[in-house]
């Protein structure tokens, strides 16, 4: 699809229609051991079955085994597992190291159509697929499939991750809490465009994946583009190259459906706590016309209104923090608010 008319249907994305709820069929997962993570880890794959196609969600589950909570931890556009857990002074820059010194524990996930996760026909990678993929690994997780016995499902995306986590919580309302970084429900939508859309070229056009026989639907960030989901002054050039390394996939299919979150309802049902973590200087969910991060008090009072009676709204603000809050110098900031979140509501 050419550029111009990518940028004009992300522009216009409130007005996409959504796609129809996708299937729910389990499988059992496997697991095998992993042990080169610095915490106990090991990788997992769950079997899924969405509208249009089937494969697995890769994944790896970390943290202590007699761990009662997990978070399921949802990437956003473009991304993969890394952004939960870099490989890079992982002190600074590993959620899944800070959670599990924390003493809880993580289930760090490729999104279906990313990493190391099956990659069906990009026409498939619908919103809501995505949401159903997300929801038969919780199910997963619940029946015991992974190992571990977990009382608690608390599930944390970001970006796209977390209006993923908006449907699946608000659908199958199988999860105990919620914590959306780089998200809520109101956005700049000329900013996700010229920064995201602008820079969104065809997996053919870039050198990491032109050979990687994936359908030409799929599309990842133009060469040296990953700075626009950062504020640069608060970023490590370091960080920001290897983000360019390995960065992921997406799709244009993906972000149009995704944008009918602005206008659904399904985040009215979610009647659980929920936790928004915004950099105050994200230019895509801070910016003008979009959320109002001028503190963490303003911030959950606006998200507040988009959730069901029975939930708790809090928030946190990185200061100086952009888009990318976990690959950022602040983040262990915002680590400290996730954590503290799921102690106080949810305990070890």
């Amino acid at each position: 699809m050419p550029f111009p008319r990518r940028a004009r249907l992300v522009a216009g994305l409130a007005a996409a229609a959504a796609a129809v709820a996708a299937t729910a069929l389990l499988a059992p997962a496997a697991a095998a051991d992993q042990t080169d993570h610095p915490a106990a880890c090991r990788t997992v794959r769950v079997p899924v079955t969405i509208l249009g196609g089937a494969g697995d969600v890769a994944g790896t589950l970390c943290g202590p085994l007699d761990a009662s909570v997990v978070q399921v931890l949802v990437h956003g556009y473009t991304y993969g597992q890394y952004y939960w857990d870099l490989p890079y002074e992982p002190d600074t820059y590993s959620y899944v190291r800070h959670a599990s010194e924390a003493g809880q524990a993580t289930l760090n996930i490729d999104r279906i159509g990313t990493g190391d996760s099956s990659h069906p026909l990009s026409a498939t990678l619908t919103y809501d697929n995505h949401a159903d993929a997300v929801h038969q690994v919780i199910q997963a997780v619940r029946r015991g499939d992974l190992g571990g016995h977990f009382e608690k499902v608390v599930l944390v995306g970001h970006s796209y991750g977390s209006v993923t986590a908006y449907l699946e919580a608000g659908r199958y309302q199988d999860v105990d809490g919620v914590i959306a970084t780089g998200g809520g429900h109101k956005l700049n939508a000329v900013t996700l465009a010229t920064d995201v859309a602008a820079n969104t070229v065809p997996v053919a056009l870039d050198p990491k994946y032109r050979d990687a026989g994936l359908d030409p639907g799929y599309m990842t960030t133009r060469p040296g583009s990953r700075g626009v989901f950062y504020h640069l002054p608060n970023a490590d050039p370091a960080v920001v190259a290897l983000d360019e390394e390995l960065k992921g996939t997406g799709n244009d299919l993906e972000l149009a459906t995704a944008a009918t979150f602005l206008t659904r309802t399904e985040s009215t049902a979610i009647n659980v706590p929920v936790l928004t973590v915004n950099g105050s200087e994200d230019s895509i969910f801070c910016s003008a016309g979009a959320s109002d991060c001028s503190s963490a008090d303003a911030l959950a009072t606006q998200e507040a209104g988009y959730f069901g009676p029975g939930a708790t709204s809090e928030a946190f603000v990185v200061p100086g923090g952009g888009h990318d809050v976990n690959l950022e110098r602040t983040a262990p900031l915002a680590y400290d608010a996730m954590t503290a979140f799921v102690l106080r509501h949810f305990g070890r």
